[in-house]
Order: structure tokens, then sequence, then C-alpha cells
């Protein structure tokens, strides 16, 4: 049998050496061989390697491993076979690249172990092909080293691991500084957040894509589009930002120009207003004594405020108040009530667009007052019609089901003349009930349909 010793292992004639020896060497689903490793010389090989060099087992058995190397790595392979010859070292491993029958050059993972074959000492040798795998690592440092967008790898402290150019260039950190940099440096949460608190929901895998604002090493912020995936390997997790800072400013800078079209557009039905804050003067356009009534030329600077049903003057005023000291606040769209000049009260809609120095400083704002009060009412009239329509769809889908149900069961009774412990008679009571009812719903539906109609006109 094969007896393993310290010095490596000896293999004498018996059936079950021969069994252990099939079982591991001449069956193993991936290439292998032994050779001397005084003269280089191939000993045995299984199959696996004889389908995958491309070589015939005869072949095979007149080659030496130096003749499955490319001539340039040969000095390589020297080198380390003269340590194992030296250090009788036990196992060893190590990625090579190996080349076919064919020219064709591989990469392989050799794992070896030292033997002893009737007292020559010898190597047994399992190659792994991982060419495709070298070829993708080669693809990811590639993608990873020169694509435009930041990639961080952390651990689960949230500590950089390893970085890419972009990152560097992203963040304005040099690599000594970011080697000491935690993610949560880098990262602003917004009020009520908690940094550790997302970051563990990200391990949970909650949290995989979206957006964040990131903080550059001069205080600038950044906003980024991110894509995250926990655990690539055990404890180290991945994260791809995208710096979109520029595309959301100009995309802000649409809308608000957007706006404020939108507001000249619809200057026929809104009253339309600018209102210089410094100074504190508005101007009115002429839509909002033909929508409220109200003479401009006798009206005082503040008619609109002045006008707000008293219920809700409070609380618009301090939203527009608020909106004005927020820097970053861009638009304010609020609702209340009006008292329009014949004392009627109507519902309006108030949009409001800052426009601000470059310290944040409200200085000018454009605004629109619209009366929606019909509007409402007639959004509160569909919702009340909508409801009535999911009423009659489930009378017919489901009340009127049971009286149809029953009437085409007894039918079927009598088709078949089958009547069980019911006389003929009897059920043809039940189908008379039966079809009163269906009647009586049919009725009901039609009656509410009705009523939606004439509301409706």
């Amino acid at each position: 049998m094969i007896n393993y010793t310290q010095g490596g292992i000896e293999r004498n004639g018996s059936i079950s050496s021969e069994v252990m020896y099939r079982d591991l060497f001449l069956l193993n689903p991936q290439p292998m061989w032994v050779y001397d490793v005084e003269t280089f010389e191939i000993l045995n090989v299984n199959e696996a390697a004889v389908r995958h060099y491309g070589y015939s087992r005869e072949e095979f058995l007149h080659l030496t491993i130096k003749d499955l190397r490319p001539a340039a790595d040969i000095p390589i392979l020297v080198s380390a076979v003269k340590k194992v010859r030296k250090y009788d070292k036990l196992y060893s491993t190590g990625v090579y690249r190996h080349q076919k029958k064919n020219g064709t050059i591989i990469d392989v993972n050799i794992q070896s172990n030292i033997i002893y074959i009737d007292g020559r000492k010898a190597e047994l040798v399992l190659a792994t092909d991982i060419t495709e795998k070298c070829k993708a690592d080669e693809k990811f440092k590639a993608i990873f080293e020169h694509t435009r967008d930041a990639i961080i790898i952390c651990d689960d402290d949230g500590n950089c691991l390893d970085y890419n150019v972009a990152l560097v260039d992203m963040f304005g950190y040099s690599r000594q500084e970011l080697d000491q940099i935690n993610l949560f440096t880098l990262l602003k949460v917004r009020d009520g957040e908690n940094s550790h608190d997302l970051w563990k929901r990200f391990l949970k895998g909650e949290i995989r894509s979206g957006k964040m604002h990131l903080i550059h090493k001069d205080g600038s912020l950044i906003i980024g589009s991110f894509n995250a995936k926990p655990n690539i390997l055990p404890g180290m997790h991945l994260c791809v930002v995208t710096d979109i800072t520029e595309k959301v400013l100009k995309s802000k800078a649409l809308i608000v120009s957007n706006e404020r079209y939108k507001l000249i557009l619809n200057a026929a039905n809104e009253a339309i207003y600018d209102w210089d804050i410094e100074r504190d003067k508005v101007e009115w356009g002429t839509g909002f004594k033909d929508i409220f009534g109200y003479d401009l030329a006798v009206y005082n600077n503040h008619i609109w405020s002045d006008n707000i049903y008293h219920e809700d003057k409070e609380r618009v005023v301090r939203e527009i108040s608020e909106a004005l000291d927020d820097e970053s606040r861009e638009m304010l769209v609020t609702e209340c009530r009006y008292v329009k000049c014949d004392e009627r009260v109507a519902l309006v809609e108030h949009r409001i667009i800052f426009l601000r120095n470059v310290n944040g400083k409200a200085i000018r704002a454009v605004g629109s007052v619209r009366d929606i009060t019909d509007y409402k009412q007639n959004l509160h009239r569909i919702q009340l019609q909508n409801e009535q329509l999911k009423e009659i769809a489930w009378i017919q889908s489901h009340v009127v089901r049971a009286p149809l149900t029953r009437m085409m069961g007894l039918v079927e009774l009598l088709k078949m003349g089958e009547y069980g412990d019911l006389g003929k008679e009897e059920i043809l009571n039940l189908v008379q009930q039966s079809a009163t009812e269906l009647d009586n719903v049919i009725k009901e539906i039609v009656n509410k349909a009705d009523k939606v109609q004439s509301e409706d006109d």
C-alpha cells in the first residue's frame, strides 16, 4: 500500500495501493503527472493531462517537464526544481505558464508534493488551468484602472483596501492619504441619518444603488450616483461611484428655466408678479385683476398677503419666510384660501421661484397665483365617481355571480332529470327565486350607473 512518511510517500505493489493510485491519480479530473526531480523526466501521467495537453500517453512519457514550458520560462523552472532538490520541500504551489502540444500557451496553478518511487526522488504535480481566470483578472484590472468611475474596495469597518486612479482624482486626496482614510470621511449624510446605520444596511444587502452626497478634500460637495455590492469576497465590499454633480446642477437649472417659461405661458389664467426682495417691491401682471378683481392702481404693495384667508395667513407667511432663508431652496409651492374682491373665497395655488446671488441670498422672485377652486371641486367629483364605479364593478363581479351560478346549476339538474330529494316543481321555484334576485341586482346596478351619469351631466 501507499505509506505516508515524513520524507514523502513510498509505494509498494500491493493491490490496495493500485486501487488508491488509480483513484487519486489516474482517475483525477485534473491533469497530473510525476517527474524525476534529478532528470526532469516524466515518469507517469494521467488521462486528464493527456486530454488537456494534446500529447498521447506514449508521447508524454518521452518528454521532460521542460517540454511543457515556453522556452523563455525554462530558467524559471530550473531554478524552482533546484529549490526542491535542496530543501526537500513536501508541498509547493505557484502560478506558471505551460505550453500545449499545439503551441498554445496557458496559465496554470501548480500544486506539488515530494514522493519517492522505488527509491527515486520525484514530484507529484497537479495542474489547474486558470487561463480564463487570468484573462478575466486582466480585464478587471484594465477596467479598474482606466474607468472614469471611482472604484473603492472597503473592509467591514469601511477602511479603504483598494481604489483606482479615478477615486484619487474625484476626491483630491493623495494615495498616502487615502490609505489612512475611512469611507465615512468621504460621506455626507442627511440630517437625521447615521452613517454607521447606513453602513449596516449596506452590509445586509438592503442598499445597493442610489445617490449620495460626498465631500471633496477641499470641503466642496460632490453628488455621486453609486452601485455597490457587499462581500465580493468575505469581508471585502465594492462600491462604484459616478460624479453626477454637473449633471444634477444643469438639470436643476433647466427645471428652474422651464418653470419660469411655464409661468409666462400660463399668464392668461394666472396672476404673475415680479418681486424685488431687496427693495420689497412687487409688480403684478394684469392677470391679478382679471382673476381676483382687485384694482392694482388702488391696492398697495402687499395686496397678496393682506387678502389671504385669515385661517391660512400665518402658515403661508411662515412658509415664504422659511423658503427665503433656506439658501438651497429654489422654489416654493403652496395652497391656501384667498378672498377675492367680491368677498368670495377661492382656493389658490401659489408658486414662487427664487433668484439668489452667489452667497445664496434671495434677491428676486418670480411668482404666480392660480385659482384652482373649480379644478379641486372637479377632482373631488371625479374621485367620488370613481368610487361609485368601483362599487358597481364589485357588484357585477361578486353579487351577480351568486344567483347566476345557482340558476345555472338548477337548469343543469333539470336537463339531466336528476332531482334528488327535490321535486321538479321545487327546482323550478328555486330557479324563479334566483332569477328574481338577479333581476333586483341588475336594477340596482342600473340605478347606480344612472346616478353617476346624472352627476357627471
